[in-house]
């Protein structure tokens, strides 16, 4: 059965995108046929692929629908044929982002050093444990702090980002907050720009620096899975 992944944040430009794209080519990577759903009507993922496709970077064992109804997904889940299915939601709390949680194995939800996004990661851990309740069952939640600077780190936000989720986890909700941080790479926006995947560049320092974080993030998901 597919592994089911959703990345989550009811706040635009937390790097819901980003985090998909990077995830789905390291399964991918590691030999898994992979199905990216975009069902966020800004239609980043969209974007993306299309600006790989002109470039002939469309990357290997990854494919692409977009769904952005309930219907939708329902329909697209039912048929695919994948090992991993990435679904990235849209950025606003709404019906279908909480149809995408009901049939995930576990929710990833980016958070940078704002207070916005930090009150998103609140709702998403919210909406995922009644979902959950719901069903009868565990819903992993990763919280991943993207777009470090150093700068960031000095920001009170960032500070709070640590005891927000512990406190989320102390009131029953099943968040864990990542070890693995995502830094601020010029590698990162380079594929959003039509370059496929960060699998697919060549290996200069600041990509390898790239690779090592994002398998990294890899291995924490899976664990959440696993846990599961």
């Amino acid at each position: 059965m597919a592994r089911r992944l959703s990345v989550v944040s009811s706040k635009g430009g937390a790097g819901k995108t980003t985090v998909a794209v990077l995830l789905a080519g390291e399964y991918a990577l590691r030999g898994h046929s992979v199905l990216l759903i975009d069902s966020d009507n800004r239609q980043n993922l969209a974007e993306w692929w299309k600006l790989s496709a002109d470039k002939n970077n469309v990357p290997a064992n990854i494919e692409l629908v977009t769904a952005l109804t309930g219907r939708g997904i329902e329909q697209t889940l039912a048929t695919a044929n994948y090992d991993v299915i990435v679904m990235d939601t849209p950025g606003v709390d709404s019906v279908i982002a909480n149809t995408i949680i009901a049939n995930s194995d576990v929710v990833i939800s980016p958070v940078q050093a704002n207070q916005d996004e930090i009150r998103a990661v609140g709702q998403a851990a919210e909406n995922t444990a009644d979902i959950a309740d719901q069903q009868g069952r565990t819903i992993p939640h990763g919280v991943v702090v993207t777009r470090i600077a150093l700068t960031a780190r000095s920001l009170e936000a960032y500070r709070f980002v640590r005891p927000f989720v512990a406190a989320l986890r102390g009131a029953g909700y099943p968040s864990t907050l990542l070890q693995t941080e995502l830094t601020e790479r010029n590698c990162y926006r380079e594929i959003r720009n039509g370059y496929g995947t960060l699998q697919m560049l060549d290996l200069t320092e600041p990509v390898k620096k790239a690779r090592i974080e994002v398998a990294a993030l890899f291995g924490e998901v899976e664990t959440l899975i696993g846990a599961n």
